[in-house]
């Protein structure tokens, strides 16, 4: 089976503002991703903002609907098909462009905001790419960014349950050599000339990542004792709390996220550009 199969994002464009299409339950995560962003850019009028890796519009509709000059890129030509028709028929005025995250068409020091959200595990060179979005931010602009950790739990929940049992991402999607650990992206802003980053976890799925964690020690450590029976009923637990959370997306749609310190699975973060940057 092909990894990183990106051909899901091309085939839901036309798809992608209809709410019982799977893709859009991506539009739900808008809400708690901004208000995490939110905490750093309480008032987006007037901002110069893009969006990497845009798809059909979900991101760049939010900002621009705050008052924000919106731009968004994407690689996919039917995705941005649908995003200029969404955002006309809505009377928003984005600017939208068909290109690659790891050579952004702008000029240097051209936004105040760059997001890039359910993408840098997806991209050919992630370090290409942050540097780029670096390249285009104003000295003092902020980077805001969310994606997936590599470990066990990330491959569990993400490759395994979410992609080949629940089939809620379609097979193939991820590719888990691709996914990012925070320190590995901490190090590369860093480099560059970011500063103040913060990052945190953008949970999915509550106390799993816990779990999941436990599992994993008791499966190198083989120690199947009384504390592994405490295992197990809290395995159940927390198993029946992110069953009714599943329930709640077959019906809604959405999920219950929190933002928290726990980023075993999915962060979210922002950095900022160094302000004395020519």
């Amino acid at each position: 089976m092909k990894k990183n199969d990106l051909e899901f994002y091309d085939l839901s464009a036309n798809q992608w503002w209809d709410k019982n299409a799977k893709i859009y339950a991506l539009y739900y995560l808008n809400q708690p991703r901004f208000e995490f962003f939110d905490r750093f850019v309480p008032h987006w009028q007037g901002l110069k903002v893009l969006d990497v890796g845009c798809g059909g519009g979900f991101s760049c509709e939010f900002m621009a609907k705050r008052g924000a000059i919106t731009y968004g890129i994407d690689s996919s030509a039917k995705c941005i098909e649908a995003a200029q028709k969404h955002s006309g028929e809505n009377s928003l005025d984005i600017k939208y462009k068909v290109g690659v995250a790891e050579s952004l068409p702008y000029e240097n020091n051209t936004f105040d905001v760059v997001i890039c959200v359910d993408v840098l595990e997806h991209v050919s060179d992630y370090r290409q790419v942050i540097s780029e979005i670096y390249r285009v931010l104003k000295p003092g602009g902020i980077f805001f960014y969310d994606t997936i950790n590599r470990n066990f739990k990330s491959r569990f929940m993400m490759i395994w349950l979410m992609e080949n049992l629940l089939r809620l991402i379609p097979p193939g999607v991820h590719d888990w050599d691709k996914f990012i650990l925070p320190e590995e992206l901490k190090e590369l802003m860093l480099s560059l000339g970011f500063f103040e980053v913060e990052m945190k976890g953008f949970d999915l799925f509550g106390e799993i990542g816990f779990v999941l964690g436990e599992l994993n020690t008791f499966r190198k450590n083989l120690k199947f004792d009384k504390s592994f029976q405490v295992f197990i009923r809290k395995l159940i637990q927390v198993w029946k709390a992110n069953f009714i959370n599943y329930q709640l997306y077959r019906k809604t749609g959405s999920f219950q996220i929190s933002i928290n310190d726990d980023m075993s699975i999915m962060y979210i973060g922002k950095a900022l550009k160094n302000r004395e940057t020519l």
